[in-house]
């Protein structure tokens, strides 16, 4: 069993401004006659309209796949698509390493966790990877409430019929362009040794990789859209950091000058970028300080 060692947590917040409206998918419980087709997914407590952490989560992951890699047996891999998460029939397969060995040198895995297949491995049990990555729900923005009633708007789109030509009409609810939400991101920072007579090691390459990957994600999450029908000209947005800052575990304990980074500063993603290394020299210095002691 691996050891692990908290060092401290990486937070990245800001603002998701819609540049085109968004559909991300909620359940219409009654079916009514010129009812929603495809309703968007709301808070039930304010009825109001956000982005579940599990969608912006997936769609960085989802990217991550595409361009991450994996060290395998002292050699650099890309991913596969190796592990089916839907059903026999709706096959779903994303990238997941067969063990917590394997997670620890993957791009994806080490962020996002992994789940370890048994069959893959003939001689040992395989172990999970708890994600280093939270993701918090996307709420919208405190300071657009009471400014506007209405954040939605109903998009009435046409399928037409090839053969017949004759037109099958859906009514699409998507969230209106210029809402912003507010996003979270809270990456774990630790020691870690591959087994319990390991020794505890400060990754500091693999911390700053991932920080540099979550930053290129959400780039390229502004150059791609999130949520559905995003090749219809749905979903494009901005995103602003406002937050790009490492808190040790001191900080945590009641020291609030325990942290590093920028904060109450709107910033471009790019800008953000600039604070990686000021961050990891941060967490090495408190690794250094653990492991000393």
């Amino acid at each position: 069993m691996a050891q692990k060692l908290l060092l401290g947590k990486v937070f990245l917040r800001g603002g998701i401004v819609l540049k085109t409206g968004l559909h991300i998918g909620g359940s219409s419980e009654s079916m009514q006659i010129g009812g929603l087709d495809s309703p968007i997914i709301r808070d039930s407590s304010t009825n109001l309209p956000y982005i579940p952490g599990s969608s912006l989560k997936g769609k960085l992951r989802s990217i991550l796949e595409r361009f991450g890699e994996r060290l395998k047996d002292g050699k650099t891999e890309k991913l596969t698509f190796n592990r089916n998460i839907g059903t026999f029939r709706n096959k779903l397969f994303i990238h997941c390493c067969e063990d917590a060995a394997f997670a620890m040198q993957c791009d994806v895995c080490r962020i996002f966790g992994s789940s370890g297949d048994d069959r893959a491995l003939r001689d040992q049990k395989a172990e999970n990877m708890p994600a280093l990555l939270m993701v918090r729900d996307c709420m919208l923005d405190e300071n657009l409430l009471g400014v506007s009633a209405s954040f939605t708007e109903v998009k009435v789109e046409t399928g037409l019929d090839r053969s017949t030509m004759s037109a099958n009409l859906r009514r699409v609810e998507r969230v209106l362009p210029e809402t912003r939400f507010n996003f979270e991101l809270v990456y774990t920072v630790e020691a870690n040794s591959p087994s319990a007579r390991g020794r505890l090691t400060f990754r500091e390459k693999e911390l700053k990789k991932d920080l540099d990957n979550l930053l290129t994600c959400l780039e390229i999450v502004q150059s791609e859209g999130i949520g559905g029908y995003v090749s219809r000209g749905y979903g494009k947005v901005a995103i602003h950091v406002n937050e790009f800052t490492g808190k040790s575990l001191n900080f945590f304990k009641g020291n609030e000058k325990e942290f590093v980074g920028s904060k109450n500063a709107e910033m471009a993603i790019g800008e953000a970028r600039t604070k990686i290394d000021e961050i990891v020299a941060f967490f090495k210095k408190e690794a250094e300080n653990a492991l000393r002691g």
